[in-house]
């Protein structure tokens, strides 16, 4: 008999970059992963997110995953693992190792003189390329993108199944897009003009499946074509269940 699994489902907080933050308010690209509408794990912390997550009626859950070290990825993690450590409560950051060096030297720079990051937060930095647990049941394999900052992708698994993909920033990048191919839900980078660091919109195209979406950071979020790949700000995306 095959095990039954509760749901899994994905709300989008944002799909903008950190421009579209600063000057316009709009909330920087993310997504919670949901169980049984419950957040169980967020996927980047750029600036607005955690506003975000407030809006929607969501707690910030305990564990965090950081694709790389841009503002619009790691924005808010300083601020955020400072708040929750001083209200006794450590977030777990999974990052894969590379990024984790440089998050914890670079972006937790500003607490340096008060507090080491491993003080603030439980860091799990596992290698490129090796499936570790995640949260729950799910384990997650970080694969490395085409970006102009060191930064990797990932692919989150349940029991050796590929669930969900995401690129996080890259341009296109094959080895990247073969990783995420068999997932349930793959999440794109995709811009109207590509770019080496910033795949565009017909590179991904041939990649895209019945399962695949797009978040792209330079369409504006109130006149986004109509186009069922293209993520929206609150979009819900159901995995089917298990059994």
């Amino acid at each position: 008999m095959k095990t039954t699994h509760t749901d899994i489902g994905l709300r989008i907080l944002g799909v903008a970059g950190g421009a579209g933050h600063i000057y316009h308010g709009r909330c920087s690209s993310s997504f919670l992963i949901l169980k049984d509408d419950h957040p169980i794990c967020l996927i980047d912390l750029g600036l607005g997110v955690t506003c975000r997550l407030k809006d929607y009626g969501y707690t910030l859950p305990d564990t965090l995953v950081i694709t790389h070290n841009h503002t619009d990825h790691a924005g808010e993690l300083p601020v955020v693992l400072r708040v929750e450590s001083a209200q006794q409560r450590q977030l777990n950051i999974v990052a894969a190792a590379p990024v984790a060096e440089r998050l914890k030297r670079y972006r937790m720079a500003e607490h340096a003189e008060l507090f080491q990051p491993e003080e603030l937060a439980n860091w799990i930095a596992p290698a490129p390329e090796t499936t570790t647990p995640l949260v729950d049941d799910l384990d997650i394999t970080f694969h490395a993108a085409q970006h102009s900052e060191l930064c990797f992708g990932f692919v989150i698994s349940r029991e050796g199944i590929p669930l969900i993909g995401y690129t996080a920033d890259s341009g296109c990048f094959a080895p990247l897009y073969e990783a995420l191919a068999d997932c349930r839900v793959a999440i794109y980078d995709a811009r109207p003009a590509g770019s080496r660091w910033h795949a565009g919109l017909d590179e991904v195209a041939p990649y895209l499946n019945d399962q695949a979406y797009i978040i792209g950071h330079d369409l504006d979020e109130q006149n986004i074509p109509d186009d069922s790949r293209l993520l929206r700000p609150g979009q819900y995306i159901h995995l089917a269940e298990d059994h």
